[in-house]
């Protein structure tokens, strides 16, 4: 490793599978650096439900102890999420930042147990400022 590179930050998005276009766009804001420089994502791609709740929290955890901070994508059905759930109280076992954006044109509730955070904006000019 270079000297003066820092290590990359990884932010994970929390995000219920109907609102995975906008998970997209956020991954492509910040492939652009659109929400600052050195920056990356890393988001839940496999469905691992099937195999159950103990093989979806093993494959979890590790990803959200390596994250820096956590974007969580409110839309409407957010707060129903067993999953969001889930990785958004391992995020705050581990003390970790949560962010919560709302997604556009929606109005569901902030996940429970989080409804006391602050919802912004979902849109580039907006996260930057908030990593």
């Amino acid at each position: 490793r270079k000297s003066g590179t820092a290590m990359p930050q990884s932010i994970f998005i929390s995000y219920v599978y109907e609102d995975k276009p906008y998970r997209d766009n956020v991954e492509r804001w910040f492939e652009q650096g659109k929400v600052g420089p050195n920056r990356v994502t890393i988001a839940e791609f496999t469905d691992f439900r099937q195999h159950g709740d103990r093989a979806v929290e093993t494959h979890l955890k590790p990803m959200l102890r390596g994250a820096a901070a956590v974007l969580c994508l409110v839309g409407q059905n957010t707060h129903n999420s067993q999953w969001v759930q889930y990785e958004l109280s391992v995020a705050s076992s581990l003390n970790k930042k949560i962010i919560l954006a709302r997604i556009p044109g929606t109005t569901g509730a902030a996940p429970p147990h989080h409804q006391h955070l602050a919802i912004y904006p979902l849109d580039p000019s907006s996260l930057l400022k908030l990593f």
